[in-house]
């Protein structure tokens, strides 16, 4: 996978850009901001589109999604009768995407901007690269921390949706989408660049879902991270990922 960083983006003039995008946000239990979340995509230049996965969540996510939708037809909402996880949302989101370049992004961000979106999703539309990953600089420590360490668990990219086709479905079961993804992009040579979100971040899992259930769930997303890792990098991906449908 060939990856470099970039915190400034080519600015020449876009008129060629005649394409729009599809944004997937997967949601469990997010009624708090994801409305924040969907009102500065729909302010966001090229999108066309914005799913909504409520992957079986206990609150009022799916109600506020709705309620969304009303407001804008772009909005979409596509409803898991019981949580199957990040992965599987995704894959939910991706069926459904009319566009072939695809978005995804948390529903937890803090300091999102419409000017984050452009900055990720101009170099996929312009054909420079295969994949662009949203880097937390500048917004609260201990996520500009996670993603300084470990940038490929970032959930926040850009990629034309073709590429989910080679993606082991069992690798991205749960938590481990994002690691699934980034061996996919190194064992097809992917094109592949850091873009800087300054001032964007997002709670970690110990504040935003309780101290008992932040750190039980904390403890689920490593060992699905390295689970995915294991199955990703193991001789069983290689028939799997040229016969995946979407």
């Amino acid at each position: 996978m060939s990856f470099s960083s970039a915190q400034q983006i080519n600015t020449r003039p876009n008129y060629y850009l005649s394409q729009t995008v599809s944004v997937i946000i997967p949601a469990y239990n997010e009624a708090a901001g994801i409305a924040k979340i969907i009102d500065v995509i729909r302010n966001t230049a090229f999108v066309s589109e914005i799913i909504v996965v409520d992957d079986g969540s206990h609150d009022q996510t799916g109600r506020v999604a709705l309620n969304a939708a009303q407001d804008d037809p772009r909005v979409k909402v596509i409803t898991h009768p019981v949580n199957l996880g990040k992965g599987k949302a995704i894959f939910s989101g991706a069926r459904a995407c009319k566009n072939s370049i695809v978005v995804m992004v948390d529903a937890d961000l803090t300091g999102l901007k419409p000017e984050h979106f452009n900055r990720l999703i101009k170099p996929v539309m312009e054909s420079r690269v295969d994949m662009t990953l949203g880097i937390f600089r500048g917004g609260k420590l201990a996520s500009d921390f996670s993603h300084w360490a470990t940038p490929w668990l970032t959930g926040q990219r850009c990629f034309r949706r073709e590429l989910l086709r080679y993606v082991n479905r069992d690798a991205a079961e749960g938590y481990g989408f994002e690691t699934a993804l980034t061996m996919a992009a190194k064992q097809r040579n992917w094109q592949c660049e850091q873009i800087y979100w300054r001032g964007v971040s997002h709670p970690p899992s110990e504040f935003h879902r309780g101290k008992y259930q932040g750190i039980m769930t904390r403890a689920r997303i490593y060992s699905h991270i390295l689970r995915a890792w294991y199955i990703a990098t193991s001789y069983r991906w290689v028939g799997k990922y040229l016969k995946n449908p979407l």
